[in-house]
């Protein structure tokens, strides 16, 4: 049976495979857009033109190596201020704001105060400092493509609301529809973790990793789960809450209203409160209401005994957590984000000896500390915006 395609969708189709072949390479010319999309030389000609009217492409000189005929292929290279990406991560503490180019290159960063439990207020400021960054960035409005959020809670893959966000005090709030209505662009909503996921792939540890877990150790503990290179986002986009699978039967209530769950006994909340309740060694300068999970880190790299015991109970619980997530789907390898993981072995090596007891087959599967660095989770709502923008593209582009 045959399907009778629009011819402007197929345009359309066509126009979108070559600007993301441009978007890719840093400089190409029509003959190689046209032998690698296999488009005739007349189609990419008239797609090309088209994309330097609209200043989307630049031409930027010529081959060094002349063509059969003798002729030397002119260049292109894609304009990097063709299109702006907003990417906004929504954390518990401060909400972050970045502002990338049409090469995912991000360019300017606004940092500021949470909006917990304050989503109104998020939609009157979020527009003004977009504005401004976008400015600071030298990218038009009039260019931002795509918007992508991460946000640390449930979200609804189908509707982009956030269900649930405990720490973040947001319940059933539908933020996709909301900022795109408000920042006027199509935008992409998925858990913090997944938008980790996304960028640990793209640009740290898991490069090149078909499948992995990522788990994020904050102010709670979420994973995602990524197979055949895409995250497992699950019937609805719930997937990877392992924070809230239960490791104590008589452990004390979590925030999401179940006992005993993993985040109650080693989140980064977990690990401050455990280290407020018994400062001694290194954490003692350390006023008790500033304290957070770094600083934790940080003295037991520095040799403390109690923050290394407090530590190793947190790994050891992690770990349990983690050993369900080899049992499950027997990854490649498992990287760990958050900033408490600077504590490098005094962590990583009580988590990798309870893998070691709990799992059925950890040999082999490396556990690793996230290469990205602390703005990984908005790294990958830039990435989110750009995939998002992208969406209706042809199948066999997704995989070119």
């Amino acid at each position: 049976m045959f399907v009778k395609v629009d011819s402007r969708a197929m345009r359309e189709m066509n126009r979108a495979l070559v600007l993301e072949m441009i978007r890719r390479e840093k400089t190409v010319s029509r003959t190689d857009l046209a032998r690698r999309s296999t488009l005739t030389k007349p189609t990419v000609a008239a797609i090309v033109g088209a994309l330097i009217d609209e200043g989307l492409v630049h031409e930027v000189g010529f081959d060094i190596t002349p063509s059969r005929k003798g002729r030397r292929s002119r260049l292109l290279e894609l304009n990097d201020a063709a299109s702006a990406y907003v990417g906004i991560h929504f954390g518990v503490r401060h909400t972050s704001v970045a502002v990338a180019d049409a090469r995912g290159r991000i360019r300017a960063t606004r940092v500021i105060d949470s909006f917990a439990g304050q989503f109104g207020r998020a939609l009157r400021v979020l527009p003004s400092i977009v504005k401004g960054a976008l400015s600071e960035a030298k990218l038009p409005r009039s260019r931002l493509e795509g918007v992508g959020v991460a946000i640390p809670g449930l979200v609804d893959q189908a509707t982009g609301t956030c269900v649930l966000a405990p720490n973040l005090r947001f319940y059933d709030v539908p933020v996709r529809a909301r900022l795109a209505e408000k920042l006027q662009a199509p935008t992409v909503v998925r858990n913090i973790t997944q938008a980790g996921a996304i960028a640990e792939g793209r640009l740290g540890a898991a490069q090149g990793a078909q499948s992995f877990a990522w788990v994020y150790v904050g102010s709670g503990i979420g994973a995602a789960i990524v197979v055949d290179g895409r995250v497992v986002y699950g019937k609805q986009g719930f997937s990877g809450e392992l924070g809230h699978c239960a490791v104590l039967d008589n452990g004390i209530q979590c925030a999401c209203g179940g006992i005993g769950c993993l985040e109650t006994v080693a989140s980064g909340k977990a690990i401050e409160d455990a280290a407020r309740a018994s400062l001694t060694g290194q954490m003692r300068g350390v006023r008790a209401r500033r304290l957070d999970a770094h600083d934790v880190a940080i003295a037991a790299r520095a040799g403390d005994a109690e923050a290394r015991r407090i530590l190793a109970r947190a790994g050891e619980y992690l770990g349990m957590g983690i050993s369900y997530l080899l049992n499950l789907f027997n990854p490649e390898m498992v990287v760990l984000g958050g900033r408490v993981i600077q504590a490098g072995e005094c962590l990583l090596e009580p988590i990798r000896a309870s893998v070691a007891r709990h799992a059925m087959r950890a040999q082999g599967i490396p556990i690793v500390p996230s290469t990205v660095g602390d703005d990984i989770m908005l790294r990958g709502a830039v990435l989110l915006a750009l995939e998002g923008a992208r969406a209706d593209r042809p199948a066999a582009l997704a995989a070119s």
